[in-house]
């Protein structure tokens, strides 16, 4: 995503912030970005490199406490954890994993967990609870976790960059009837599955059941982006 914040702001209603491997902005310019948007739109933080590949020192030290200052700083109501391809499911990994979750602030936020690599589902879906972390998997590929939240990427580069009316469905099935619903759209084609997911979801809730109160399909934001 690039361009101003607040336009990006009109057409989606959420952002992941994903440091890149480069500086966070300052808490000032963070907290000018919260005052762009309006109340409702929703941050969320990708924890850097460093961090997500569980080294531990200064340098990994560092970074959390820069990534947390910004989570406040954006009012952030999301804190992700990525670990890359190297973090494989062994033991000594899964109690990283662990210990690295209890560092997070436990209350006010979403804390969520995306395993990259070869893990199973459900082993990182039970590694994810036992830190307390939601378990972000790709709603077109496979079952969401229950729960009243629910945080979703959707590959949409795997499709040429298009999602089938039975991947939407499916989408749609997964979310409908949770409290949250955060959908991040890897790829082109965020807008038009916001406005098509929204409709499936007004349909199949026409029986009285809920929408999720958030809904927020969107791409982006990268930190090291000057035009920001």
């Amino acid at each position: 995503m690039r361009g101003k914040l607040s336009n990006y702001a009109e057409r989606f209603d959420m952002v992941e912030l994903c440091p890149v491997d480069q500086p966070l902005p300052g808490p000032k310019k963070l907290r000018n970005w919260r005052q762009q948007v309006p109340p409702a739109f929703v941050f969320s933080v990708v924890l850097p490199s460093v961090v997500a590949s569980l080294q531990k020192g200064p340098e990994a030290d560092k970074a959390l406490r820069a990534s947390l200052e910004a989570a406040r700083a954006l009012e952030a109501r999301c804190i992700v954890l990525m670990t890359p391809p190297s973090v494989r499911p062994t033991k000594a990994n899964r109690k990283r994993i662990v210990e690295l979750a209890a560092r997070l602030p436990q209350e006010g936020h979403v804390l969520a967990w995306e395993a990259r690599g070869i893990w199973e589902p459900l082993e990182a879906t039970e590694t994810a609870y036992e830190a307390g972390l939601l378990p972000i998997f790709d709603a077109t590929q496979f079952d969401l976790p229950r729960g009243p939240v629910a945080y979703t990427r959707i590959k949409t580069l795997g499709f040429n960059n298009k999602l089938s009316a039975g991947h939407i469905d499916l989408i749609a099935t997964q979310i409908e009837g949770r409290q949250e619903a955060y959908i991040v759209v890897q790829g082109a084609g965020g807008g038009k599955l916001r406005a098509v997911l929204k409709a499936s979801l007004e349909r199949a809730t026409q029986d009285g059941s809920a929408i999720p109160t958030l809904f927020r399909p969107d791409a982006s934001l990268l930190a090291d982006d000057e035009e920001q």
